[in-house]
């Protein structure tokens, strides 16, 4: 380790943590245990936990399903979470790699560079965490919004006693009183404005290799069509009884 110098890229983070942690020097039989020891053991434990960590996170939730799709980071809060803490103690490492660059460039103390590296090391990441968690969580809480209540129309209707509400266009059917029925939150995405709505298409029938034959590929194009005029039907009857009738009744 000299001024001006440093290793690669994918090691900086091991150079920046030598040059952050304290002289904490122990002693055992005589034998004297320096600090760089220290750094080793971390590299030892991060070079563990990152190949268990699957196997941890399956133990600890005790999710033992397949899951053949990738999910969502809003879905998995911990797991994005931890990541995100784990990319922010990665780049404040990286940074006190190069702490005596920062502090002959920017004029400022090398000593000041290395506390605010140890600052950093122990702050950010759990600051990043608890951001992260609770962003997710507010991802989740809009996702749920947006089945319970329907999309925003943007129309803005005034009730006969003077109140004023938004019409929301439910993504499922609705109950008796036009009001939507909540649905089940899946963890796919879901549509926030009206011009999103069917922008996600539909599957293509078949397989990538082999095509359905005429009569189910038939089957399949009569059951959708009727499911679309089922929904249609359902919409109109929502905005008759939310707007009046067509002849001008309310």
């Amino acid at each position: 380790m000299s001024a001006g110098s440093q290793p690669d890229f994918y090691m900086m983070w091991t150079e920046g943590l030598a040059r952050i942690w304290p002289p904490w020097e122990f002693y055992f039989w005589h034998h004297t245990i320096p600090a760089p020891v220290w750094v080793a053991v971390i590299m030892g434990l991060v070079f563990v936990l990152l190949p268990a960590y699957p196997f941890l996170e399956k133990r600890f939730t005790g999710d033992y399903a397949h899951h053949n799709l990738l999910q969502r980071p809003r879905d998995v809060p911990v797991r994005t979470a931890i990541g995100a803490m784990a990319i922010a103690f990665y780049m404040v490492l990286t940074l006190a790699a190069m702490n005596d660059i920062i502090a002959l460039k920017f004029h400022i103390s090398l000593n000041a560079t290395t506390w605010i590296g140890r600052i950093g090391m122990v702050i950010l990441p759990p600051f990043v965490y608890f951001i992260t968690y609770r962003w997710c969580i507010g991802l989740q809480r809009s996702d749920r919004s947006v089945l319970e209540h329907g999309v925003e129309t943007g129309i803005i209707k005034r009730l006969p006693h003077g109140a004023y509400i938004e019409l929301h266009q439910p993504l499922g059917p609705v109950d008796e009183h036009g009001h939507p029925i909540p649905l089940q939150y899946q963890g796919a995405p879901l549509p926030k404005r009206m011009n999103k709505l069917g922008s996600a298409g539909s599957p293509g029938s078949g397989s990538f290799l082999f095509a359905d034959s005429a009569a189910e590929d038939a089957a399949l194009r009569e059951a959708g069509h009727a499911a679309e005029q089922r929904a249609l039907a359902a919409l109109r009857e929502h905005q008759d009884s939310i707007m009046g009738s067509p002849d001008g009744e309310h």
